[in-house]
């Protein structure tokens, strides 16, 4: 039976839609890497870690992470949560400047995109965490997300195996994944390594995305991983006849299309297997180095950072998208040049509403304090 061509042509714009949406995502949440480092530089913020460079492999996890799913994430994923609708332009800038009334995911207490959704209402009740997006808070040490993505892997495991839990408002018959963050640098860490045993061990929903740019803030990965690669270190754990272990899927952070296809394929059989995956995304790029308190021209050699730019996820992508003829070069600089436009106002927005109030007592102090002199 042949295709309807009106269907045709409908599925093919909806795909080029949301090829588009993709990349305005992207551009969106590098301008906000860009606008978030200058404002820790001119003083109006402490310290920023930001996520420029890991943008297409987070815009790729987010189009498989589902309702009811769980995210155990480290500080970099803001592309992920602006995909997702968990994160506007104005709650990174308020989180940026800890703004204590604005900041939604902390309340001014932790770093940027350390991210938290709601487990329980304002009245203490618990939310139907299967009919929402998850996200568990964010913490700083560097590999302590492992743990709890185990845990929340873990309990979809026991809700599945559990009949007697019934109907409820936790699970969906432990059909939710538990999608875990981290970068190549903390797969050093002891707990990494006791989180991918322990998951291959009960045979867990749990997929662990590990963001490669081959660096540990300035060390180079061939001085902290064997081999110089996790996923090749991690050939161990590859499941043998018997189907138990933990699958490996390996990708390039710039390869839209291969990042989409390399994810159905791996989230898909974590859903119909509940067995856990770990996908490598390597060549991941840092535009502007590991954070705010640091320069990577000042250990990285020429080559490397001319290297950097070639392999820039959002240039490949553009790239892509005008050599497949879903858009032009117009359309293109139109949505890079909106979101520009969208990021400096949601930034003078937050800013506007953290600092205001602070002038406003400022006004009435001051006088109080002339008056004392």
């Amino acid at each position: 039976m042949t295709e309807n061509p009106s269907t045709k042509s409908s599925n093919i714009q909806i795909f080029i839609d949301q090829v588009l949406k993709d990349f305005r995502i992207c551009c969106i949440s590098r301008e906000t890497s860009f606008l978030g480092r200058k404002e820790v530089l001119r003083g109006k913020a402490k310290f920023g870690i930001l996520g420029d460079g890991k943008e297409l492999p987070q815009i790729a996890m987010a189009r498989f992470f589902k309702k009811g799913d769980f995210r155990s994430g480290y500080y970099r994923d803001q592309t992920f949560m602006m995909a997702k609708d968990m994160c506007t332009v104005e709650d990174f800038f308020a989180q940026l400047y800890a703004d204590v009334e604005n900041d939604p995911y902390s309340g001014g207490r932790q770093m940027n995109s350390h991210f938290a959704t709601e487990l329980v209402d304002k009245d203490g009740n618990w939310t139907e965490h299967k009919n929402r997006f998850n996200v568990t808070s964010d913490i700083s040490p560097t590999g302590g997300q492992m743990a709890r993505a185990v845990g929340v892997a873990l309990a979809s495991k026991l809700y599945r195996n559990t009949p007697e839990l019934g109907e409820n408002n936790f699970s969906t018959n432990g059909d939710e994944i538990s999608f875990c963050t981290i970068g190549d640098a903390s797969t050093s860490e002891g707990v990494f390594w006791e989180s991918i045993n322990a998951a291959g061990v009960q045979k867990i929903p749990l997929a662990v995305f590990v963001w490669d740019d081959g660096y540990g803030i300035s060390v180079p990965i061939e001085y902290q991983t064997t081999k110089g690669s996790i996923s090749e270190l991690l050939k161990g754990y590859k499941p043998g006849k018997d189907g138990k272990g933990v699958d490996i899927y390996k990708v390039e952070a710039w390869n839209y299309p291969k990042l989409m296809e390399t994810f159905e394929k791996g989230i898909s059989k974590i859903r119909e297997t509940h067995t856990p995956a770990i996908f490598h995304v390597i060549e991941c790029t840092q535009p502007q180095g590991h954070s705010t308190s640091g320069s990577h021209e000042r250990y990285k050699s020429q080559d490397r950072l001319n290297w950097e730019k070639e392999k820039d996820g959002l240039v490949w992508m553009e790239n892509w998208i005008l050599d497949k003829k879903l858009a032009t070069q117009e359309e293109l600089d139109k949505i890079k040049a909106e979101a520009l436009a969208l990021v400096k106002k949601g930034q003078k927005n937050a800013w506007d509403k953290y600092y205001n109030p602070i002038k406003k007592d400022l006004a009435k102090i001051l006088p109080l304090i002339q008056g004392l002199a």
